[in-house]
């Protein structure tokens, strides 16, 4: 039924877009109830554009998770850019798991918020829905931004998207409780680091710990360890190519080995296994050095951090690509102030107070070393690695309807319910499926 829907959103979505357009053009707010008693910017040219006109934008984003950080943000981003001028920005936060079909039901109602923060990965589908302005071309122009975010972001040559807070995924492993068991250096393959697990490994304790940051995202980065990829760059169906197969069974002999319990991940709230003390090693981002540190498990004594290995000796190791873009509405009738907010928003102190509070890697990685998170030693880790980060969730037009169901076929595999190969076939189908739906 998720299908059948989609595509209704998407048709409905072509008609609305372009109603919402037209009104925009004739200066007609009553179609977005977000832009209310506003007059849309006269101004030819995006630069400076909030120096002209009034009105009130909205912002649609997961990134901000409570209302702490909703509140800073406010304060010490929003302000800096609305307070000097007529515009105001009204913001509505939600979480990663319902961003997709919001942002669709937005789309199909014509009341679509003027900023969007997608996921890093989700502009082929935003794209294919008309749901996105391209940007542009010079709003990157005077920043600086990482060329190795930005592939994702450039369709057919148009910038949709520009890269905000960003993370890569590194392994964290234990340094005193191997050097306790006589390893001295991180796992070269795949086939030791489950070795290493099934030593490391002990009653109420994980050897390695593939939960923590969510199945997915370990999956995901196990496809590129065995030189997958789930989406080809022109967005065809990647992790079927047996990758992901290899991937699904890895993790399936780590439940089989009892170096891996999926009945043991902690509940909401609650720090990682490794955190706890309760794995040696286990995948992480750059948000999870906070836990660590609370834990006193910071300091090289305790932690160090190695790339995915490779699924065979020569192959590549891999690190996943995440975070959030800020992307604008094609429905919006403030484009060019949208645009000059993306622009502020890369600038040196918004984009390092962002990343600081979340926290995450700035797409502008030169200010790491300048900012608060110049001592997050995740984040360093993996920049440290990042031509390593060939893989990352989405990619495809297919993204947001395959993302739903990706971890309950891969958790039935866990359980013994399906083979690796049964699962993959059956999200692949889903690919296909959302593909011909047109």
């Amino acid at each position: 039924m998720r299908l059948q829907r989609r595509k209704l959103l998407r048709i409905g979505a072509a008609a609305l877009a372009a109603a919402a357009l037209s009104a925009c053009r004739d200066g007609n707010d009553d179609s977005r109830p977000t832009a209310t008693g506003a007059s849309p910017s006269a101004s030819p040219d995006w630069h400076d554009a909030k120096s002209t006109g009034s009105g009130t934008l909205s912002m649609l984003s997961a990134l901000l998770g409570t209302g702490e950080l909703q509140d800073r943000y406010a304060n010490n981003v929003l302000t800096g850019f609305f307070g000097t001028s007529a515009y105001q920005m009204a913001t509505t936060y939600t979480t990663s798991d319902k961003l997709p079909d919001k942002i669709l039901t937005a789309l199909t109602g014509g009341i679509l918020a003027d900023v969007l923060m997608p996921e890093y990965g989700w502009l082929h589908a935003l794209r294919r829905r008309n749901a996105l302005e391209p940007l542009p071309a010079d709003l990157l122009a005077d920043l600086g931004v990482d060329e190795r975010f930005l592939p994702s972001c450039r369709i057919d040559d148009e910038l949709f998207g520009v890269p905000y807070a960003m993370d890569l995924q590194v392994v964290g492993y234990r340094v005193d409780l191997l050097t306790q068991a006589g390893i001295t250096e991180p796992p070269k393959t795949l086939d030791e680091l489950r070795e290493m697990a099934k030593q490391l490994n002990g009653e109420g304790f994980s050897g390695f710990d593939p939960f923590g940051p969510g199945l997915v995202r370990t999956w995901a980065n196990l496809v590129g360890a065995y030189g997958g990829r789930l989406f080809t760059e022109e967005g065809d169906l990647g992790f079927n190519d047996g990758t992901g197969a290899k991937a699904l069974d890895f993790l399936a002999g780590l439940v089989n080995d009892g170096t891996a319990d999926p009945s043991s991940v902690p509940g909401t709230g609650e720090p990682r296994l490794i955190a706890q003390g309760r794995a040696a090693m286990a995948p992480m981002g750059t948000a999870t050095w906070d836990e660590l540190n609370g834990a006193g498990l910071g300091d090289e004594a305790h932690m160090a951090f190695f790339p995915m290995p490779p699924g065979d000796a020569g192959g590549e190791p891999s690190i996943l690509r995440t975070g959030t873009v800020l992307s604008v509405s094609r429905q919006s009738c403030y484009q060019d102030v949208a645009f000059q907010f993306l622009h502020y928003c890369l600038e040196d102190q918004p984009l390092s107070t962002t990343a600081a509070m979340i926290p995450a890697i700035p797409s502008r990685t030169g200010l790491l070393v300048t900012s608060e998170l110049s001592s997050n030693r995740i984040a360093n880790a993996g920049l440290a690695s990042i031509d390593h980060a060939g893989v990352m969730l989405g990619g495809s037009d297919a993204w947001l309807d395959l993302r739903p169901v990706v971890e309950g076929q891969l958790r039935m595999t866990l359980e013994g319910k399906q083979s690796a190969d049964a699962a993959i076939g059956n999200l692949a189908r889903v690919v296909t499926d959302s593909k011909n739906a047109g």
